[in-house]
């Protein structure tokens, strides 16, 4: 299970803590091969996320909901 989101993953190599019993979890879900696939796939998932939630935002100011609603 390989998970790009079309284009290509730029990795750095990090020393952090993580919450181990968080990952294992993940880890199972996905039915991921490694810890590092896990927590690639759910990284990206929420910037994907963030990124609609942007887009919707921006697109929201843009519409005329009372053109909506009119007879």
């Amino acid at each position: 299970m390989v998970f790009t989101f079309g284009g290509v993953m730029s990795l750095v190599k990090k020393t952090i803590e993580l919450d181990q019993e968080a990952i294992t979890r993940i880890k199972t879900a996905l039915n991921a091969k490694s810890e590092k696939e896990a927590i690639n796939f759910v990284l990206h998932q929420f910037d994907t996320d963030i990124q609609l939630a942007d887009s919707t935002l921006n697109l929201a100011g843009k519409m005329n909901i009372g053109a909506i609603f009119q007879d």
